[in-house]
């Protein structure tokens, strides 16, 4: 049985970026399916309140954000590396362009499209969930302007794979094409994206040869346990790290929050603080205590 679990949903656009990435790194996993919206009984437990998808865990340690689980799996699982010719920078570069500004513009065409058919509670989660910018009329409205500017940057990549490369730093994958991936993953539901895609032929391409690396040996976990593995595994002894110039310390009590959306404070006392990740121990009364990982950048500690 495989010691990775990711609590996620099917639609999940994020959770398909860690499912590619699965499949790329030919890993076996375990599935929980959890609501699309909250409330989310079985993973407030987990995640101490921090509610976006997906989440990974393994044990008592709970990877919260597509960074710091992508860190966590390249560091258990290096082959095939997601940073091929030494391309971290481009990789979590382009992923802030990728996860912010073409994720927004992905969302307004597929809510723009679609969001009339939505259930209303579930537009109003998502409303909350990123600070009241869900406007449905005002994104059907916009839809030109949104696939227009979808298409100028669909045209950046199909100029980057023009001489012939199979993906978009080289020969072989890297993040920077599971950063792009999801996203045209995402959109490509919308009717009007899937014809503004037959303009690029070789983004399409491309985009059959990542679909090709599927997600991974996948089987299902019930949440219960989930729960339960967490609570069975001891994580008193784990000791983090602390750099010198964060001013901080081991114990401090703190609260960890996204800075841009799901911006839900998460408390607990600090066990790591560096340039690249934030790590508390969370108790709860259902698992005991967990570990939570956050990644730095992108995330607030008070």
């Amino acid at each position: 049985m495989s010691d990775i679990i990711l609590h996620h949903y099917d639609p999940s656009p994020f959770a398909e970026k860690i499912r590619a990435i699965f499949g790329f790194k030919k890993l076996a996993w375990q599935s929980v399916n959890i609501p699309r919206m909250m409330p989310k009984p079985d993973l407030m437990p987990l995640t101490g309140g921090y509610r976006k998808t997906p989440v990974m865990q393994i044990g008592a340690h709970v990877y919260c954000d597509t960074q710091i689980i992508i860190r966590e799996l390249e560091k258990r699982f290096p082959a095939p590396t997601l940073f091929p010719g030494g391309s971290a920078f481009l990789g979590w570069g382009v992923s802030f362009w990728t996860d912010k500004l073409l994720f927004s513009t992905a969302v307004a065409l597929v809510f723009g499209t679609f969001g009339e058919q939505m259930p209303a509670e579930f537009v109003k989660d998502r409303a909350e969930y990123s600070g009241g910018n869900i406007n449905i009329e005002k994104m059907k409205s916009l839809l030109p302007v949104s696939l227009q500017q979808f298409r100028a940057m669909m045209a950046w990549a199909e100029e980057g794979l023009d001489d012939g490369r199979s993906f978009l730093i080289g020969e072989a994958a890297s993040l920077v094409d599971f950063d792009l991936y999801f996203n045209v993953w995402f959109a490509g539901r919308v009717p009007d994206v899937q014809t503004a895609l037959k303009d690029f032929p070789k983004l399409s391409a491309w985009r059959e040869r990542m679909a090709d690396f599927g997600n991974g040996d996948r089987s299902e976990l019930d949440a219960g346990e989930a729960l339960d593995i967490a609570k069975a595994d001891d994580v008193s002894a784990y000791k983090g790290k602390i750099d010198a110039k964060s001013g901080r310390s081991v114990g401090d009590d703190v609260t960890v929050m996204p800075n841009d959306t799901g911006r839900v404070p998460v408390s607990g006392s600090l066990v790591t603080l560096t340039d690249r990740e934030i790590a508390i121990r969370h108790h709860d009364a259902r698992v005991g205590e967990v570990i939570l990982h956050f990644p730095r950048a992108g995330f607030l500690v008070s």
